[in-house]
């Protein structure tokens, strides 16, 4: 039933996107001719639109940014203005209080101090930075200044003497004959309530000019009938119509700088009352401009790339609906083969399955007979364990019926203790023989080494002796627990003594030695011998099935291939290299298990 709801589901979503083709390739079923010319009347319809509504507001930002930018620049340079003029106009101020200038009158009018005079107007304006310092007497006739070539007249402009004498700060814009231009302070000179006359103070305007010379537009400053006062270079550059005709405001205007083509400037005019002047800032237009250019380039660049994918997009569709029916064709065909297909592969999955239960099953089998084939090689060494035991029996058995006999008690227990302890030895060893040859489970547990290495001693031992082979081992001194299964293990072990064993016999030495090492991560069971040992080339191949340093009458070759896949089976590693003894050492690596918690010995 949930499969076939699945199939529903998968039937309703099939027949929904069927749908959606179907009026789509029917919408498209119009000429192409007719599709492009729609596409590319919607598009500038859009583009229209979007320049109506977009170049306005652009336009209106950016022009925005030009007015911030010039008001900042307009009040940095009135602000300098002003901080220049500032220093001047106090400084008139405090040098006609000055008791010295008032005295240098004094001194004029009884012919002393010319020398401390000009001492005195040297020391000012220096300090100052003015143009020129004069002194006047009440009619405004000059009797003393600070240098006599620039600003230098030899009577007092009417406007400020009068305006000084009046006790007024007397100021105004001066241009000398030669075309140079000053501002000028002029303030009166009192000793108590005697008016004796005035100082004057000149500020030469091309230090603006200077100031702004660094600046990359016209600056400049005219008087109210729009003659030029003082400017940059830029100002200095400009017609003088231009000057004194552009309209007094925040103005949009064109300029021509020398370059051929007019620049387009926003103009700032404003009238400074203190001065009587005017101040003009200009500021280029072309950021406006460049706005509106860029962001019509975009709109069309953007319509052009959206005109383009509409226009790949219906030839894609007119495609689609010249294979739409060919693959609707394909496509039945297609599912047909894919229910067919998924039948057989259902089929081919159960056989499948079946295959590798039996290769299981094939594996556990040669598992097993590689068992018994150890225990049938040695056969005849267990034979021999066995009936020398039995013979030595018979033996203390016959004596302690003949100590007996003679009523010799003490002799005969004597015999009957030595015939326990064969009993004992031919137990245990039945008892190894047995546990060895029953089959393996395949669930992985704690196992200890130690007991697991006794017991393949055991095993291996009689055949160590009829090969005449020593068989030395060290044992574990604490309980070391590794993962995996007693008995597949303990197969492992036995394999590579018995390989040892026959690898030693014959040899100088004849000596197997089975030891252990082990760390915190791991466990390392090393097999070594005084065999022949194992070529290089060997190395590679030698835990393959099949491969084989023995006779063939001695073995086929797939007790190596069966240990490399059983510790692998217990996430180990086996490995062959050289022995310090001579011949071949085998290391098993398996990962230490900390944490045993059975209380009997676990075999799988």
């Amino acid at each position: 039933m949930a499969q076939r709801a699945l199939d529903l589901i998968r039937f309703g979503r099939k027949n929904c996107f069927m749908q959606f083709l179907s009026r789509a390739i029917h919408f498209l079923s119009h000429s192409f001719r007719t599709q492009i010319v729609t596409l590319v009347s919607g598009v500038a319809i859009i583009v229209a639109i979007i320049l109506t509504v977009g170049l306005p507001l652009i336009e209106d930002r950016a022009l925005k940014e030009v007015k911030r930018e010039i008001n900042q620049v307009f009040a940095l340079q009135q602000e300098a203005i002003n901080g220049l003029f500032d220093k001047y106009r106090l400084l008139t101020g405090i040098v006609a209080r000055e008791p010295d200038v008032a005295f240098l009158f004094t001194a004029q009018g009884a012919g002393l101090g010319d020398h401390r005079t000009e001492q005195l107007l040297n020391k000012l304006a220096g300090l100052s930075g003015a143009a020129n310092i004069q002194l006047a007497d009440e009619t405004g006739e000059v009797f003393a200044q600070f240098q006599s070539e620039q600003f230098a007249p030899a009577q007092i402009d009417p406007d400020l003497h009068r305006a000084a004498m009046e006790g007024r700060l007397g100021r105004k814009t001066l241009r000398t004959s030669d075309d140079q231009i000053a501002y000028v302070f002029s303030s009166r000179v009192q000793r108590l309530s005697d008016t004796l006359g005035t100082v004057t103070v000149y500020v030469d305007l091309q230090t603006l000019g200077t100031a702004w010379a660094l600046i990359n537009e016209p600056v400049f400053v005219t008087k109210p009938d729009g003659s030029l006062v003082v400017g940059n270079q830029l100002a200095n550059n400009l017609q003088a119509e231009m000057v004194k005709t552009y309209p007094k405001a925040l103005t949009q205007f064109m300029l021509n700088r020398g370059s051929g083509r007019p620049i387009p400037y926003l103009a700032r005019s404003e009238y400074l009352p203190l001065y009587d002047w005017h101040l003009n800032v200009f500021e280029r237009y072309d950021p406006v401009a460049n706005a509106r250019n860029q962001f019509k380039l975009i709109v069309v660049l953007s319509a052009i790339v959206l005109g383009g994918m509409l226009f790949l997009l219906i030839q894609r569709w007119h495609i689609i609906r010249l294979r739409y029916e060919q693959e609707r064709d394909i496509a039945r065909e297609l599912e047909r083969r894919v229910v067919e297909r998924t039948k057989e592969l259902a089929r081919e999955y159960d056989e499948r399955i079946q295959a590798e239960a039996a290769l299981r099953q094939a594996q556990l089998d040669l598992t097993q007979s590689a068992k018994l084939a150890s225990i049938g090689q040695m056969s005849a060494a267990l034979s021999h364990e066995y009936n020398q035991p039995i013979a030595a029996i018979r033996a203390y058995a016959d004596n302690a019926r003949a100590f007996l006999e003679r009523d010799r008690s003490e002799k005969a227990d004597e015999n009957l203790e030595r015939i326990t302890h064969m009993t004992d030895r031919m137990a245990k060893l039945s008892k190894t023989l047995k546990s060895f040859a029953r089959k393996p489970g395949t669930q992985l547990r704690a196992v200890e080494v130690g007991p697991l290495m006794q017991e393949a001693i055991i095993l291996v031992d009689p055949h160590a002796k009829a090969k005449k082979v020593e068989l030395d081992f060290t044992l574990p001194l604490e309980r070391i627990m590794v993962k995996g299964g007693s008995l597949r293990l303990s197969q492992v072990l036995v394999n590579l003594l018995s390989n040892a064993i026959d690898a030693a016999a014959n040899t100088e030495k004849s000596l197997v030695f089975l030891s252990v090492d082990f760390d915190e991560q791991e466990v390392i069971l090393r097999v070594e011998d005084s065999g022949k040992g194992v070529s290089e080339a060997d190395r590679r191949s030698i835990f393959d099935p099949f491969v084989s340093q023995k006779e063939i009458s001695e073995g086929l070759g797939l007790g190596l291939s069966i240990a490399y896949n059983i510790v692998h089976d217990f996430d180990g590693e086996i490995d062959v290299g050289a022995s310090t003894m001579g011949g071949a050492a085998f290391y098993v690596k398996l990962p230490r298990h900390h944490h045993a918690e059975t209380t009997k010995e676990e075999r799988a």
